[in-house]
């Protein structure tokens, strides 16, 4: 094996091992990658410059390196080369220096290893060494492995830090809702809405204006950083430009820097940000607006900033009219029929508060037990179940997008057809799939719109809801649900609140195929390293994925647990992964192997435990390889384990592995045809081979679906679904 064959394998060990226990921590991820760079090549100083999930760029370097003096602001292309193009520099001189490598630095070769995700630069992973010519250009591929695999990483914990994001803007959201339910004072939900929009968006400043007469009246003023107070009172015609501009909107309205020299007394701080401009209406009437500062309003920022500035309208709109309400009522005390009037009106607003409370309470349960559902199915089935549960529905399904053609992954309750799909407009699963507009329909029935799938889907006067499942604006599935019309038409409401929850499912169904692509990635390094061994040999090639779908289907023949059966594949897949280290000569000599090269040849297994055995994760699987050319009465090895001392997964590999080698030509003799190979399973079963196992295998051929020549070309698909 060639020193880069080495270093590559040892790579994809280190990336199993990071992998299989990922960190969402940054500097945790950094510390493992430093470990994993160190493997492959000696150096000296690291230094790690990134971009954030906010679009910050963060600089991480090893203790020997440092920042020149007031440089507090860095970019990528302070950490290049002279010649952007050279990633390898074999001495650092005035033309290749950078930011932190001088010409008369103790840094004398460096190697750049960009981090590049979805064609975007994320980042630079950049390993100096005291000596020049430090590092061997032939490795410079596996260094760019490595930095695809950091990319990777780094993207993945930049994913979870904006969903985290997402996450303390709902628990915000909540928290504002509950405040009104228990105190509904305006001057304390203004307060309360200037301190989570310093917690939760990362606002700097922000301040709270409310209209009186053609004056607006400053009546919050909050800061993390010293700033400047706005003015207490400004007339509506002294209002700068770009803010008298933003109010005549309805929708969160961003004000870039470049507009700052007309807003005037509005400039919170000395260096200032960007400004966000919430309007507050109480019936399309302006009454209000919130203006907030800040120098990390980035796409994310402003996205979650909608989402807060949506229910700050509703929290001030319902906060304005209890004040209203509560004014009038202590104005007209004396006057009955007005008081029972206006007592109505604040029992009416006051139930539509704790019915947002309940619906806000709904959706953080349903959230939280999102996040503990990793399998896709079963996630499906819960998204569908909670919000038939939710909306009081007794019949709904749940479509994924597959192309340009939906198709129903679950359902509930009786839809005729075994099998329901959708074209893209087609349909109102399918419109609501096009347009990414949900859809109420009052009576399907009746409706002339759907004439044409009505007699297909409906047997009876029903109402109907459908709300797309959006990632990033991306439609991946539509969420429906119906209900007999005797129950209520759905109402806008039962719109916002299946919107939000489906909101919270695709999330959930993001990340539970997050970690379905990690299980993948998993199996495809292990397949990769038993391509390896495969490949070595053009008669063993593809025998390693065949005695593994084979030790799975032995093993579901036994019920033995998933868990278990997922080992054994795993073992089954990495079974010679040992032979690596066995010379040629030996493995495709053509006559009978002498006792010394014999000896050589059953160190296989050996050496296979030790490749497997310091991969955490792989340890049971290793104890497998080891076994698995135990006998069943004592002779075979290495340990000449008897009877049941033999692992069962072990046992099943053995047949598994002795079936196929007999049906595959090998350089020292030819295949024999299937029934002389079950022959000879059967005639050393007992002294071989476990009983137990070589029955199941048995049991296996006498099958009509069960195919004894089978490739394993859906391995992965089978050991998943085991």
């Amino acid at each position: 094996m060639t020193v880069f064959d080495e270093k590559q394998t040892l790579l994809f060990a280190d990336m199993g091992r990071i992998f299989e226990f990922f960190s969402y921590d940054l500097e945790s991820t950094l510390e493992r990658f430093v470990e994993s760079a160190s493997h492959i090549q000696h150096f000296d100083e690291y230094a790690f410059v990134v971009t954030t999930h906010k679009g910050e760029i963060k600089v991480f370097l090893s203790d020997g390196l440092s920042l020149p003096k007031n440089n507090d602001e860095v970019k990528f292309s302070d950490f290049y080369p002279g010649d952007e193009a050279m990633y390898l520099v074999d001495e650092v001189d005035e033309k290749c220096c950078n930011i932190i490598f001088a010409p008369s630095g103790k840094i004398r070769s460096y190697v750049t290893i960009p981090l590049i995700t979805q064609n975007e630069l994320t980042g630079l992973f950049i390993l100096g060494s005291k000596k020049k010519s430090g590092f061997d250009s032939e490795l410079q591929d596996i260094f760019f492995s490595l930095g695809s695999f950091f990319a990777v990483a780094v993207e993945n914990i930049r994913h979870f830090e904006r969903s985290q994001d997402r996450m303390k803007v709902i628990i915000s959201l909540q928290t504002s809702q509950q405040a009104i339910a228990s105190a509904m004072e305006l001057d304390k939900i203004l307060a309360k809405v200037s301190e989570e929009s310093l917690r939760t968006l990362g606002a700097e400043c922000a301040a709270i204006y409310l209209k009186s007469g053609f004056e607006w009246h400053r009546h919050i003023f909050r800061s993390r950083i010293p700033a400047i107070s706005p003015p207490d009172v400004v007339a509506h015609a002294d209002l700068p430009i770009p803010i008298s501009s933003a109010l005549e909107r309805t929708d969160v309205v961003f004000i870039s820097k470049s507009d700052f020299d007309d807003l005037g007394a509005f400039r919170f701080s000395a260096r200032p940000g960007s400004l966000v401009i919430v309007p507050l209406r109480l019936e399309n009437t302006l009454s209000g607006f919130v203006i907030l500062e800040s120098s990390t309003f980035d796409s994310e920022r402003l996205y979650l900033t909608q989402l807060f500035a949506g229910q700050v309208q509703v929290i001030f709109s319902n906060a304005l009219l209890v004040k209203g309400l509560r004014e009038k009522t202590a104005e007209l005390e004396e006057k009955n029929k007005l008081i029972r009037e206006y007592a109505e009106s604040l029992q009416k607003s006051h139930d539509m508060l704790e019915n947002r409370v309940k619906e806000l309470s709904t959706l953080h349960d349903v959230s939280s037990a999102l996040v503990s559902i990793t399998d896709i199915d079963e996630l499906l089935h819960f998204i569908l179940d909670r919000a038939c549960s939710v909306m009081r529905s007794d019949k709904g399904s749940l479509l994924l997008l597959d192309g340009d053609e939906l198709k129903a992954r679950c359902v509930r309750g009786n839809f005729g057809p075994s099998e329901i799909k959708f074209k893209l407009g087609d349909g109102i699963a399918g419109q609501v799939a096009k347009t990414g507009q949900s859809k109420i329909i009052e009576n399907v029935l009746t409706n002339p719109k759907f004439k044409h799938i009505q007699e297909k889907e409906c047997e009876r006067e029903e109402t109907m809801i459908a709300v797309p499942l959006l990632i990033d604006n991306r439609v991946i599935g539509v969420l429906n649900v119906d209900r007999e019309l005797k129950f209520g038409v759905f109402t806008p409401d039962d719109e916002r609140l299946l919107t939000s929850l489906a909101s919270a499912a695709a999330e959930a169904l993001a990340r539970a195929q997050h970690i379905l692509d990690l299980r993948n990635m998993n199996l495809e390094t292990l397949e990769a390293f038993a391509m390896a061994v495969d490949t070595k040999d053009a008669y063993t090639h593809g025998h390693s994925r065949r005695v593994s779908y084979l030790s799975i289907q032995i093993a579901n023949k036994l019920r033995l647990s998933s868990e278990e059966i997922e080992v054994i594949a795993r073992a089954a897949l990495l079974h010679d992964i040992g032979k690596i280290g066995i010379s040629n000569t030996i493995l495709f000599k053509q006559g009978r192997l002498t006792p010394e090269e014999y000896d050589i040849m059953k160190a296989h297994v050996i050496w296979g435990e030790n490749i497997l055995k310091p991969i955490k994760s792989l340890k049971e699987e290793a104890y497998l390889v080891r076994h698995h050319h135990e006998c069943w009465n004592g002779q075979g090895y290495p340990d000449k384990l008897k009877g049941e001392e033999i692992p069962i997964g072990a046992a099943i590999i053995s047949v598994s592995d002795a079936y196929d080698t007999m049906t595959s030509d090998r350089p020292y003799r030819r295949s024999i045809d299937r029934e002389a190979a079950l022959k000879e399973l059967q005639k050393y079963n007992g002294t071989q081979f476990n009983p137990l196992v070589v029955g199941a295998f048995m049991m296996l051929v006498q099958q009509k679906d069960f195919s004894l020549d089978s490739t394993g070309a859906n391995l992965r698909e089978e050991i998943i679904g085991s």
